[in-house]
């Protein structure tokens, strides 16, 4: 029931409007207000039109008959006054007998029938005017009270026209002469007229109660179809309320996925996002705009599996999307939901383990080396200095012997450094200073500086602070001078290489830093990510060793390595290595 509700509110805002048109329903036990002023506005029309042409018939023509003209003012202000009262009153006064709507029309019969008795009777055109009263009567009446005052207003007309033809009611003659006069008798054509009237009265009853109830059950179709539209407009608000809350709480899940989600229809116009996917948008250009998610979309809908698109770089890191087709129960292709995920980490960690593998394999093959030639390379070197020893001075071979024995030293390194690749020493843990590091590092370095042309500086500040950190003296001072060789090997005559030490912030935590720089010809992009794998090199005489011995150092001891390179401005090489604790830096203090 309480469903019906606003079908019971349309109906009734129907009606009312209806209603302001002149129009009740039949079925209503009484008529609206709006029907009330209605007929009242039309009183006073009346009013007015009766009395202009009083006043013009009358004074000015002289048509009005003499005996009657002070009984139809009379009249007239009577139908004047009677519509005062209810312009007063109005339709919900205490007075229904004389307001109600039946009352009403037997009132404005009467007055039409005074009106028609005192100016000519049957000779008067205003006679049929009773038409208009039957036809509001079935308007605003159901049908058995507009019938009963249909044969009222026939009874009031036969009792005007019967009435002055048999001489039981006086007639007032329009014309001067009585001879003209025709309604002193009931003669044929006051029988015409009289039958007539009554025939042309009972059409429009019958015509107008006909007309009124098609507008009826137009009215109540009417009021059925809006009650039925109420009806299906709700349905619609729930679905469409319900439909917004599911849109809802796939946002909602979607958005909480670290991914970045998207769904399009097959021209290309997107859909739907969540949050990931519109920060990925805003960092660029979108790799899938309208015409390539269209290409996409092509090139996948005949099959059934997600399809993976080639990886992109967005902002410095990787993504790498995956497309699948939405068919709906027909199989019939509805879009395109693309998701792109962030696999730089994956790709680092694929890295990563594959350095791994190779790094295992060249151990094995490094411990086998060094092991067969380390003991024989060993005893040449032995034997070299002994010969070196027994020698006379000026000796002619002794220039040999040293050849002899400054390669097998050469050769000893290259085995060390293969073994120190392949079974890294654990670090020892002590506080070292990395800038007296630094300082004896380019102290080191500088016979063979002088010997390419190069110039070594230690750009640390006269008398600064040590700068701690903590790890194995050994390892870190071969891997800052691994890097001091590569630069020194890597500048021209006339170029700089600086070392320095200092601290920085690097991923929200303190860092120490090792810094090797030089102004040589620098690094090509394209080598720049294999220049850490193991006998890699660009040095007709190198090993390839160095950089990589280096690396293995500085992730022993839970730093990293990065690098900076331009071509003909020079390379940059930074070592990373965690603070020292504050109880360790206090102890060395």
């Amino acid at each position: 029931m309480p469903a019906r509700a606003p079908v019971a509110t349309a109906g009734r805002t129907l009606r009312d409007a209806i209603s302001r048109w002149g129009l009740a329903p039949l079925s209503g036990s009484e008529p609206s207000d709006a029907v009330f002023r209605w007929l009242v506005g039309l009183r006073w029309i009346a009013v007015f039109g009766v009395a202009l042409v009083l006043g013009v018939t009358g004074p000015l023509l002289g048509l009005l008959p003499a005996g009657s003209r002070s009984a139809l003012w009379t009249v007239l202000a009577g139908l004047a006054f009677y519509n005062t009262a209810l312009t007063l009153l109005g339709q919900s006064s205490g007075v229904p007998w004389l307001t109600h709507f039946a009352g009403q029309i037997v009132a404005d019969c009467l007055a039409l029938a005074a009106f028609v008795h005192f100016s000519g009777g049957v000779e008067n055109p205003f006679l049929s005017l009773f038409v208009l009263h039957i036809i509001n009567a079935n308007i605003v009446l159901r049908p058995r009270p507009a019938s009963a005052l249909s044969l009222v207003a026939v009874a009031l007309a036969m009792a005007v026209v019967i009435g002055e033809g048999s001489g039981w009611l006086p007639h007032y003659c329009l014309r001067e002469a009585e001879a003209d006069c025709i309604a002193r008798s009931l003669s044929p054509w006051s029988l015409g007229v009289l039958g007539g009237l009554g025939l042309m009265l009972g059409s429009s009853s019958y015509i107008a109660r006909y007309l009124t109830a098609r507008l009826h059950d137009s009215e109540e179709r009417l009021a059925t179809t809006v009650d039925d539209l109420s009806l299906e407009k709700e349905r619609l608000a729930e679905t469409r309320a319900t439909i917004e809350l599911e849109r809802s709480r796939l946002q909602a899940i979607i958005d909480c996925m670290g991914d970045a989600v998207t769904f399009s229809d097959p021209e290309g116009r997107l859909l739907l996002s969540n949050d990931r996917a519109k920060e990925l948008r805003r960092g660029g250009d979108d790799p899938f705009g309208p015409e390539s998610l269209t290409a996409v979309f092509d090139s996948v809908a005949q099959g059934r599996e997600a399809v993976a698109q080639p990886a992109f770089q967005r902002g410095g890191r990787s993504y790498e999307a995956t497309c699948a087709v939405v068919r709906d129960h027909h199989e019939a292709p509805l879009g395109l939901v693309t998701v792109t995920r962030d696999i730089t980490d994956r790709l680092a960690l694929e890295r990563h383990l594959m350095h791994d593998e190779r790094m295992a394999v060249v151990g094995k093959i490094a411990a086998a080396v060094a092991h067969e030639i380390n003991n024989p390379i060993g005893v040449v070197s032995l034997y070299a200095q002994h010969a070196l020893a027994k020698l006379p001075p000026g000796s002619p071979i002794e220039k040999h012997l040293e050849t002899i024995r400054r390669n097998a030293e050469s050769c000893r390194k290259i085995t060390g450094d293969l073994l120190q690749l392949a079974r890294p020493r654990t670090p020892e843990h002590a506080l070292v200073d990395l800038r007296l590091l630094c300082k004896d590092v380019a102290q080191s370095v500088e016979p063979v500086a002088a010997k390419y042309g190069v110039v070594v500086a230690d750009e640390s500040r006269a008398n600064a602070a040590p700068l701690w950190a903590e790890g194995d003296a050994g390892q870190l001072r071969q891997a800052v001078l691994n890097l001091a060789l590569n630069a020194i090997e890597a500048s021209q005559e006339g170029d700089r290489v600086s070392l320095r030490a200092y601290e920085t912030q690097d991923r929200d935590v303190t860092a120490r830093v090792v810094e090797v720089s030089d102004t040589g010809s620098g690094i090509e992009p394209d080598q720049l990510a294999q220049i850490f794998q193991p006998f890699f090199t660009t040095k007709p005489a190198g090993t390839g060793l160095g950089l990589a011995v280096a690396d293995n150092i500085v992730k022993g001891h839970n730093g990293r390595m990065t690098v900076d390179s331009e071509e003909n401005r020079g390379t940059t090489f930074r070592i990373l290595l965690p603070s020292a604790p504050a109880r360790a830096m206090e102890g060395g203090a």
